[in-house]
């Protein structure tokens, strides 16, 4: 006998007759069971919980907060097609750009964090690059330059003026420096300007690099500096902040990527400084350098992630970029730092005629499975557009990231089309994982002799279900159905 079986669940009445007021919860941290009663109160009562791909397996078989059932995002949507989603996570960019893809705006809302739709990038409102006589709003804005000067204090109430300034221009329609950028879009970002994050990308006096990256356009500056010690040091800027009290909190991430941070001369009184607060970091570092201090921050969890530019597959490509021989050595430190809890990037950028070769990306990604690397960045040598050649071997790197569990990301020195083209072949990778996975979505959960049981609560509304069964066999579904047989 041939059956199609079509599950088709009871949707609560009150739900069915106001389809606008489906509301379903997405997230589930530790302070979401105390603020439920606040939640709902907001919100009205949840008719289920979605969230990450970890959260959803954890509950996959029992309900949240001993009454909620779980569901992937994609089950959600077709259980609930016209639901409002809120969100409980305090900060949620990345779920928001993740549910834009899936909802219109305005189904989109959070009970914490501080976010609306306009337009605007992720560095607006709360970035800073921080330099040795100016700043900038972004890391990437070549006419976003202002002149500073002063106490760090007074350079971050300048920088506040400014992108108050910025962002009404922009809002209002008025020409500013970010007009034609890429990064400039409609999406969900603050609402509110609060300096969170002060980006050390540029060099100071003081800093310096061991290596000599073909690709470098900063080494100038570090020459400059050596004739020239004018203006706050590093560590100085680090240490002034660190004096202001309304600074001393764990919203503030500080990145250090101007030079190498283990060959600074102050390295060991900034880790210093960075043990004591409570600030997180993030470092871009060559990792040529073991650093006992390095590696004790490391094991506070208060690393955003560890950034390192490998560009190279073998030991004479490597040489040949960076001008020394010493990629077995930053293999070596990778193994020996502990970086399960810094959220190792281990990023290549592409070069015309040097590394864009099989073999060079192969070992890449062999060293990115060596090191337990869960993260690649792809990245061109400042948005010079990829050749057919390396698009053709960034294909190759997506496919075996994706069948490994390995997330692809993109630097931000990527020509728009690359950028877009990289979107579309991550998208592509998802869309094919999930379909396998809705493949196997339906599975047996019982078999006793020739009876059957379904898990009805993994039946997809209006799908069909095809299973052959021998004469004088049962069948159970755990739910309401309707069967139609074919004979």
């Amino acid at each position: 006998m041939k059956l199609n079986i079509s599950g088709l669940f009871k949707k609560d009445e009150n739900t069915a007759s106001n389809k606008n007021k489906t509301v379903v919860f997405y997230g589930m941290p530790a302070h979401t069971k105390d603020s439920m009663e606040k939640y709902i109160s907001i919100a009205g009562e949840p008719v289920a919980f979605t969230g990450s791909s970890e959260e959803v397996e954890k509950y996959k078989n029992k309900l949240y907060l001993g009454k909620y059932k779980v569901y992937s995002l994609n089950e959600i949507l077709k259980m609930y097609p016209e639901n409002e989603i809120w969100v409980t996570y305090k900060r949620a960019n990345a779920t928001a750009k993740t549910l834009l893809k899936k909802y219109s705006p305005e189904k989109i809302h959070f009970f914490e964090a501080d976010l609306e739709y306009k337009k605007s990038c992720d560095f607006m409102g709360h970035f800073i690059d921080y330099r040795v006589d100016n700043f900038s709003p972004c890391c990437v804005g070549k006419k976003a330059i202002e002149k500073t000067k002063g106490s760090v204090a007074e350079r971050i109430a300048h920088w506040e003026k400014y992108v108050k300034k910025l962002e009404e221009d922009i809002k209002n329609g008025v020409p500013n420096v970010c007009d034609g950028c890429k990064h400039l879009k409609e999406g969900f970002y603050r609402k509110n300007i609060k300096l969170d994050y002060i980006c050390f990308a540029t060099n100071h006096p003081g800093d310096v690099c061991n290596l000599r990256c073909s690709y470098c356009f900063v080494q100038n500056r570090f020459e400059n500096f050596k004739k020239n010690q004018e203006g706050l040091t590093t560590y100085e800027t680090i240490k002034q902040l660190s004096e202001m009290p309304e600074y001393n909190n764990s919203n503030i991430t500080i990145e250090l990527s101007n030079g190498e941070l283990c060959a600074n001369k102050h390295c060991n009184e900034i880790f210093d400084i960075l043990l004591k607060m409570k600030w997180k970091a993030r470092f871009v570092t060559n990792m040529t350098i073991y650093n006992e201090k390095f590696a004790e921050f490391l094991k506070t969890g208060r690393t955003v992630n560890v950034l390192t530019s490998l560009d190279s597959g073998t030991p004479e490509t490597f040489k040949k970029i960076k001008q020394v021989d010493c990629l077995n050595k930053v293999v070596e430190n990778l193994k020996k730092y502990p970086l399960e809890k810094a959220n190792l990037r281990l990023k290549y950028i592409f070069l015309e005629g040097i590394n864009d070769n099989e073999k060079d990306v192969m070992g890449f990604y062999n060293i990115v499975k060596d090191v337990n690397c869960k993260v690649i960045m792809i990245s061109s040598d400042r948005c010079k557009p990829l050749t057919p050649k390396m698009r053709d071997l960034v294909v190759e790197l997506v496919k075996k990231a994706k069948k490994d569990g390995i997330r692809v990301s993109k630097s931000a020195y990527l020509s728009r089309q690359d950028d877009k083209f990289i979107d579309n072949l991550v998208s592509e990778e998802t869309k094919e994982n999930e379909k396998q996975t809705d493949n196997s979505i339906c599975k047996v959960i019982n078999v006793d002799g020739k009876k059957i049981t379904l898990d009805a609560d993994l039946l997809k509304d209006n799908a069909k279900y095809v299973i052959i069964l021998g004469e004088n066999s049962n069948i159970t579904i755990n739910g309401n159905i309707c069967i139609n047989s074919d004979k």
